[in-house]
């Protein structure tokens, strides 16, 4: 856990450990970079703002250079569209805004946990995101952030029928059934 609250992380830290997590704490910048790279965690709980130069979404691109690709919770006071943009570029798992009920961050991360060997890039899946077209991953890219098949067409200059039959195939190829899993396939393979 990252967390320069020392109190919301103590808290947090006894909360976790009555539901049999471990965890460690790190309050600022440099201890959390030292654990991560020391250390094999299931999951990453993160703040943004560490009241230092370097914030929660240096140090989370810092932990996925060193090649670790545990999911990452958010969970912070930031609410700006800017600042989640920025933290999407890292892939966290989710994104948790403070003030927060314990209960969904525990649900959260349970999945994040139990969801991480679905979302783990295999070679098999490698495999299969080489068969697509570039179109086909422009696509999968764009689902991914959430916009509609329509959306998608405008901004690719293609109908809403298209993108819908690219949808249609991508799913054939991947064998992937629902838009969540396509989602999953894009974080994987780290496409987005």
């Amino acid at each position: 856990m990252i967390e320069d609250e020392i109190i919301i992380a103590e808290s947090l830290r006894l909360f976790l450990k009555k539901n049999n997590y471990e965890a460690t704490i790190a309050t600022n910048g440099a201890k959390a970079i030292e654990t991560l790279q020391n250390e094999n965690f299931s999951g990453v709980i993160c703040d943004i703002n560490l009241q230092e130069k370097r914030n929660g979404i240096e140090i989370i691109q810092n932990y996925h250079d060193l090649n670790r690709h545990g999911p990452v919770i958010f969970l912070t006071a930031y609410s700006n569209p800017q600042v989640m943009e920025e933290a999407e570029e890292v892939s966290p798992y989710a994104y948790i805004i403070k003030p927060f009920n314990n209960q969904q961050l525990l649900t959260t991360l349970n999945l994040a946990i139990k969801n991480q060997f679905t979302l783990s890039p295999s070679s098999t899946d490698t495999s299969l995101a080489e068969q697509l077209s570039r179109r086909e991953v422009e696509i999968l890219q764009l689902l991914a952030t959430g916009k509609t098949n329509k959306i998608i067409g405008s901004e690719l200059f293609i109908s809403k029928h298209t993108v819908d039959t690219h949808v249609k195939n991508i799913k054939e190829k991947l064998n992937l059934n629902k838009k969540g899993e396509l989602i999953r396939f894009v974080l994987a393979n780290r496409l987005a």
